[in-house]
């Protein structure tokens, strides 16, 4: 039972990195836009920037199990002082996605979507609706 219960939690894990990576990638790429426009409680600037954060928090996810998998296939040198300074810059960014990303980060979309004064009314339509839109959309569908 302990077994089942532990593969349930797994997949219930790898479903939720699978969604984040699905939509920060959407959101990165402009094709799901909308999340722009809303507010969140996990917001704390003018912007919106939590889009991002499936994409961003990838990379701390990455390289923690990276790190993991090193230390245990037998790298003495990680210790979790180790882990922690080289995961601090990953976890600063992902929570960064609360704040304001530097502009360095942000892709062009959303970078020229801020210059033009960030119109709510502009990222809320429907084909920016949904993060899965990419993938049901055919290679013809801008025509």
């Amino acid at each position: 039972m302990v077994t089942l219960g532990m593969i349930a939690i797994g997949a219930l894990l790898v479903g939720g990195l699978v969604y984040m990576l699905i939509t920060g990638i959407a959101a990165f790429k402009g094709t799901w836009r909308t999340w722009a426009a809303g507010r969140s409680m996990y917001m704390f600037g003018k912007n919106n920037y939590l889009g991002f954060f499936g994409l961003y928090l990838q990379l701390l996810v990455v390289v923690a199990i990276l790190l993991t998998i090193w230390g245990e296939l037998g790298a003495d040198w990680i210790t979790g002082e180790v882990m922690a300074l080289i995961l601090t810059p990953f976890m600063l960014l992902a929570f960064a996605c609360c704040f304001r990303l530097p502009r360095f980060l942000l892709p062009q979309w959303y970078k020229d979507w801020l210059d033009r004064g960030a119109n709510k009314d502009e990222v809320r339509k429907p084909e920016y609706s949904s993060p899965f839109t990419w993938l049901r959309r055919g290679s013809n569908a801008h025509r």
